[in-house]
């Protein structure tokens, strides 16, 4: 309310006004006032005192805010599950049954003694191991054998019903990249994205968490200030009331006309009106804390009561220069943005691999038996006489320019530039917040000790008034004016403590220190 709202004009000094006043004065910032509602009270077994430490612990187990990113970081973290098992080792293992017919050639059928047709049944079997390698090359180790009979078997050499001739085959095969896809570190690029996404994810949480907590700070801290308009309010409407009473009791004394009763009735309705615009932020700032804790009204009905007091004004003994290099070191979202730069560089280091022609280095050794026996074909002593080998190469390339490659490039240093500027302008950012900061921290305790100043004089005034009052050279209404001017100077001082209180959080948030206070 303003101090002009006080029109009160009562001629007539009594020792019962003063005394009342004196113990109005008295009631001011004493106990605070619970209300709810228009009755303006709440039962005891409703009311819930929350400290600023447990509405934290209680946004950081509750907000849909944190949860969702922890959530999404805890997805990206399987990316680097999913990347590394690109490297896992394979195994494979095959079974097969066949039957073949062709027709001899001329010369087939002289070596296998005229048949005209040429018939081999078999069953394959095979297993192996393949892997890649950090140097981007394929490993495969592996093992065959093949069962098999055909016609010529059966006609040149007389065997035994169901005896067949046992193939066995132990060998590997690598195939290594010499220029695309070539090294450790193009092979791991899809791992180390994959690691800096996890850790970008996390950071994000964090500095999520960091700013989710910065605002419920914030709103605890506006609360606390909305409950204290709430309790001056209630102080003047119990100021009011009781004037009335008293100007009620002189005007059927005849020492007061219905004017003056009038203009009470008059403040006390404004008062009223002050009163229900205080319960009203005050249920706004509720309903938000509430937001943020995922519970309703409907579902909490208790009135969510702050326990921790303002804090107090203090000098903040720290330099523009110290608060960035914290910041610097300490933001979670700075710390996200140089890892997607990381992030980017790596991509552009995989995109102008990609150009490169694919030449491949590929190389096998194998050795192998023929048996009657099983067993005996897959002997390695059996087979180390039969060895065989190869070595070659594979070249690809495209006919002219690359220009999937080349468009990959272009994007890929698209990205890591609007990175780089990111980076650039959050730092910025944090520099100018910190400055803001600062300079609000410092204009708050500046305003909160000239306020105090003015609360203090603002007493002495009431003191002097009533004084006058008592010696009949002053009346009610500026008895009433001082009054009110008491409480809105007290208000100012709280509304200081509540700038500061800001001030604070936005300081260690820009620096990246809040969450040191809750851990």
């Amino acid at each position: 309310m303003k101090n002009s709202e006080i029109s009160l004009r009562l001629y007539a000094p009594t020792a019962l006004i003063l005394s009342l006043s004196l113990a109005l004065h008295a009631e001011c910032w004493a106990q605070p006032v619970v209300s709810a509602g228009r009755d303006n009270t709440v039962a005891p077994e409703l009311l819930e005192t929350l400290s600023l430490k447990d509405l934290v612990e209680q946004v950081r187990v509750n907000n849909k805010a944190i949860r969702s990113k922890q959530a999404e970081s805890r997805i990206t973290a399987t990316g680097v599950e999913r990347a590394a098992g690109a490297f896992q080792r394979t195994a494979n293992i095959s079974s097969s049954r066949g039957m073949s017919s062709t027709k001899n050639t001329f010369e087939e059928e002289l070596v296998r003694q005229g048949q005209g047709v040429y018939e081999r049944s078999a069953n394959d079997y095979s297993a192996g191991i393949s892997q890649l390698l950090p140097s981007g090359g394929k490993l495969e180790v592996k093992s065959s054998l093949s069962r098999f009979i055909s016609n010529i078997n059966n006609q040149t050499t007389p065997r035994p019903p169901g005896l067949l001739d046992n193939r066995s085959q132990f060998g590997f095969t690598l195939t290594q990249p010499l220029a695309r896809d070539a090294g450790k570190e193009v092979t791991s690029a899809r791992l180390n994205v994959a690691k800096l996404d996890a850790s970008a994810a996390e950071l994000t949480a964090r500095d999520t968490e960091t700013s989710v907590v910065a605002e419920a700070t914030i709103y605890y801290h506006e609360l606390t200030f909305a409950q204290h308009r709430v309790q001056a309010a209630h102080d003047r409407i119990r100021n009011a009331k009781r004037l009335l009473q008293e100007a009620q009791a002189m005007k059927r004394a005849g020492r007061l006309p219905d004017s003056d009763v009038w203009e009470v009735e008059n403040a006390l309705g404004r008062y009223q009106a002050g009163l229900s615009e205080a319960l009203q932020q005050e249920r706004e700032k509720t309903n938000r804390l509430r937001t943020m804790l995922m519970s309703v009204s409907s579902n909490d009905p208790r009135s969510l009561r702050t326990s921790d007091a303002l804090p107090e004004v203090g000098v903040i003994q720290i330099t523009p220069e110290e608060s960035l290099r914290t910041a610097l070191e300490r933001r979670d979202d700075f710390q996200m943005r140089k890892v997607q730069v990381e992030r980017e560089g790596v991509q552009v280091s995989y995109s102008k691999n990609q150009m490169l022609p694919r030449v491949d280095l590929v190389t096998g050794y194998g050795v192998g038996a023929l048996e009657y026996s099983a067993r005996k074909a897959l002997t390695a002593s059996k087979a180390v006489d039969y060895p065989t080998w190869s070595v070659g190469l594979q070249l690809s390339f495209p006919m002219g320019p690359n220009r999937q490659a080349q468009a990959d490039v272009e994007a890929a240093v698209v990205r890591r530039e609007d990175a780089v500027l990111a980076l650039e302008a959050l730092q910025v950012q944090i520099t100018n917040d910190i400055d803001t900061s600062l300079a609000m921290l410092q204009s708050s305790a500046e305003n909160w000790q000239l306020w105090k100043e003015v609360h203090e004089r603002e007493k002495k005034q009431l003191e002097a008034e009533r004084r006058k009052f008592t010696g009949g050279r002053s009346d009610t209404r500026e008895v009433l004016l001082r009054e009110e001017r008491v409480i809105n100077s007290m208000l100012n001082v709280r509304e200081q403590q509540l700038t500061h209180a800001r001030a604070q959080v936005m300081l260690q948030s820009a620096q990246g220190t809040l969450m040191d206070r809750f851990r």
